[in-house]
């Protein structure tokens, strides 16, 4: 049989013609370019007419004859096709609990008939629907650090996921098989995830007290200088460069929190969220290294962006070891010296735009895609934590319904381009690494973000064994999502000259938890192929059940 008739019986949607594409030598595919195209629309447009047509079947009444459901079925498919453009089989139909699929046929006209050995391409398509209504709710977590910056095949990667998942969130929206049936949201996501600082009731998930034991590692005596929380250091900072005002981003709660869901709990000041503080690092500000007096230790300090020593009370002098000159809280009270180049200040590694939170509305999800830019580590357990938050009934947020409420379907689409990264600082013999979501290696107090760490995985000194732990809080987070019934999809987008590593790829697939929701994209259009899938996947989903 002919190539392109073989691929075009296949039931696969649209993934079945690229991949045989892809068996034909250059010349053939060139020759057929046109016909691909042209074949892969009409694949889809009678796919989403099938579907369209087979919901008012569950709906009508249980007398009629599958003659006379068929007879409404191409009704349908006239309206959406053209007269005459799909025929509808006869549906098959279950009575209880009742069920109609229905499968619909068109015929591709061959435009380069030589190449392909025929003149016309059969092509079918199929939808089974139930009575049952299903809702869905949807989070897209998507990877928007700084190496999306890069290229694949003369495209960015930034500009790749925009355009698959803007694609992906107009399927859906299209879809009458979801009209009325979907909410979404968005969370970008880079070494940590933003939330919009205005977001009505965040303030009550705040750390607001000071309270929690995750709160002042990096700085002392901060009541002393008029400071109950960091969100009261934002405050004098923010005047002094425009992107200073606080961002939206928290630090890792507590180890098993970070894995779990939940709101705070007025008893237990550690299930309050802190917010991500990026204290000032010893040195004056805009310095990216100096001679510490106590040890003669030249100390690599990168976001060092205010003196140390101030006019403020207690703070004229500056301390000769790096712990004092970093923990002083004076210094924060009459922030001198200000420097915000590189990305230096208090929102060091918080720059990803914040979260839309769950939406029915799809041009607002489509409009924050679009706002993305890549800039940033990665973190994806921050990433697939906070994107469980949107989907949950019982986080900060509350948006997403009952875990137990029935026909409703909750998933997660992860997309990352990298892995895990908390970097070392072997030139800080005080802090061991950059700052990040948990802390540094050591905190200025002498303290370790052991107590957000498995336990297993404590005490990271190097890139690896930080990586380790965040894989490790990863992958536990993703087992609690699908133990809290949430479906998880991910892609990597592994690109030849920017490849995600075997462990890498191996931890979405353990994330996803089954083979046949892990993707792999290795161009843009492999990426936006997966996002098309998994929105197929989707809207098989809301037909099937």
């Amino acid at each position: 049989m002919p190539l392109l008739r073989r691929f075009a019986r296949a039931e696969d949607g649209v993934l079945a013609p690229i991949l045989a594409f892809a068996l034909l030598p250059l010349a053939a595919i060139v020759g057929v370019a046109a016909d691909y195209t042209a074949l892969a629309r009409l694949h889809d447009r009678l796919q989403l007419s099938t579907d369209a047509s087979s919901l008012p079947l569950c709906k009508a009444p249980a007398a009629l004859s599958p003659d006379q459901l068929r007879a409404i079925a191409q009704r349908i498919l006239d309206t959406n096709m053209g007269v005459g453009a799909a025929t509808a089989d006869t549906p098959a139909v279950i009575a209880a609990p009742r069920s109609v699929s229905l499968t619909a046929r068109a015929d591709y006209k061959v435009l380069f008939s030589g190449l392909i050995g025929a003149t016309t391409v059969p092509l079918s398509a199929s939808s089974t629907c139930s009575a049952n209504e299903q809702d869905f709710e949807v989070a897209l977590v998507l990877d928007n650090t700084g190496s999306m910056a890069n290229s694949s095949n003369g495209v960015t990667k930034i500009a790749a996921l925009k355009q698959a998942a803007t694609d992906f969130v107009t399927y859906l929206a299209g879809s009458t098989a979801l009209s009325g049936h979907l909410r979404l949201s968005l969370v970008p996501f880079s070494a940590a995830v933003a939330v919009d600082p205005a977001t009505p009731g965040l303030v009550n998930s705040i750390d607001m007290a000071g309270q929690s034991s995750l709160h002042w590692p990096n700085v002392s005596n901060a009541a002393a200088s008029g400071f109950a929380n960091r969100l009261d250091i934002f405050a004098k900072l923010s005047p002094k460069a425009t992107d200073w005002a606080w961002a939206g981003c928290f630090e890792s709660l507590p180890y098993p929190r970070n894995v779990r869901d939940g709101k705070p709990d007025a008893a237990d000041p550690d299930s309050f969220l802190v917010p991500m503080f990026a204290p000032d690092e010893a040195g004056n500000g805009g310095s990216t290294s100096h001679t510490e007096k106590s040890s003669g230790k030249n100390q690599s300090t990168p976001n060092s962006y205010i003196d140390d020593a101030t006019s403020a009370t207690g703070c004229s002098t500056t301390p000769n070891d790096d712990a004092t000159r970093m923990l002083r809280a004076c210094k924060y009270a009459k922030p001198t010296n200000a420097d915000s180049a590189g990305d230096r200040g208090p929102n060091w590694m918080c720059r990803s735009r914040p979260l839309t939170r769950l939406t029915a509305d799809t041009n607002k999800i489509i409009s924050e895609i679009a706002a993305m830019q890549a800039n940033g580590n990665t973190n994806i357990h921050e990433g697939v934590v906070w994107g469980w938050r949107t989907l949950s009934p019982l986080s900060v947020f509350g948006d997403g319904a009952a875990y137990t409420k029935q026909a409703n379907n909750k998933i997660m689409v992860l997309m990352t381009d990298g892995m895990n990264t908390w970097t070392a600082n072997s030139g800080n013999s005080v802090l061991k690494s950059y700052y990040s979501a948990y802390g540094y290696f050591r905190n200025a107090d002498g303290s370790t973000p052991n107590t957000r760490l498995p336990p297993a995985n404590a005490s990271p000194s190097t890139d690896a064994t930080a990586r380790a732990a965040m894989d490790a809080l990863t992958r536990e987070a993703c087992q609690n999502v699908r133990a809290a019934g949430i479906k998880i999809y991910t892609v990597g987008f592994s690109i030849p000259t920017d490849p995600i590593d075997a462990l890498g790829l191996q931890l979405l697939k353990d994330c996803a938890g089954v083979a046949s929701q892990a993707f792999v994209a290795t161009d843009s259009a492999a990426l936006i192929a997966a996002f098309q899938a998994i929105g197929q996947g989707i809207g098989r989903l809301r037909l099937s059940k």
